[in-house]
């Protein structure tokens, strides 16, 4: 199963008003296969007013996701996200498995694929067997298929840290800010 594992590790985010975004694609060792990011967006005075308080869902939804899962070329088996306002979003354009995933400093759960219901869509999975579970959230059209995100995650973590891309993403990012586009 390891093996046909791969995730799309999305990021976005907005600083003093500038929006960013990337999706690093891995298969089940953490190498490379896909890398995108979105151009720099500072919206505009008038922007900013036509849009309202509208402005940053559609930027982040409607521009940065969609643009990003439509520009990837390999199409991952899972979709991972570190934001909650993004959760949505990937699940409704990458039209695939799609969870929050954070870290947590609990102790470890019994076993590597004990998942422990936190709330209606959250919950503690253990991912391998000695480090803390981590936290996944779900949508709620994904919940009759919680298992089959969990096996992945499972899976993924057998050969790769889950969470490490994420830094990778977003180092990415700041090198991309420090040389010119």
């Amino acid at each position: 199963m390891a093996s046909g594992v791969s995730a799309a590790y999305v990021v976005v985010d907005e600083r003093d008003g500038l929006y960013v975004g990337a999706a690093l694609v891995v298969d089940n060792r953490g190498v490379p296969l896909d890398f995108r990011y979105t151009e720099p967006l500072r919206p505009t005075k008038i922007e900013r007013i036509l849009y309202g308080g509208a402005l940053d869902v559609y930027l982040k939804e409607d521009v940065i996701v969609k643009g990003l899962v439509d520009a990837l070329e390999v199409r991952p088996s899972l979709w991972l996200v570190r934001e909650m306002d993004a959760l949505g979003a990937v699940r409704q354009h990458g039209k695939g498995p799609t969870a929050l995933v954070e870290s947590t400093s609990l102790a470890p759960l019994d076993r590597t694929g004990q998942a422990d219901l936190q709330g209606e869509l959250e919950f503690l999975l253990q991912v391998d067997p000695i480090s803390s579970p981590v936290r996944v959230v779900l949508t709620k059209d994904q919940l009759q298929q919680a298992s089959k995100v969990f096996e992945q995650l499972v899976s993924l973590g057998e050969t790769m840290e889950v969470l490490e891309p994420f830094g990778r993403v977003i180092r990415a990012l700041e090198a991309l800010k420090d040389e010119p586009l």
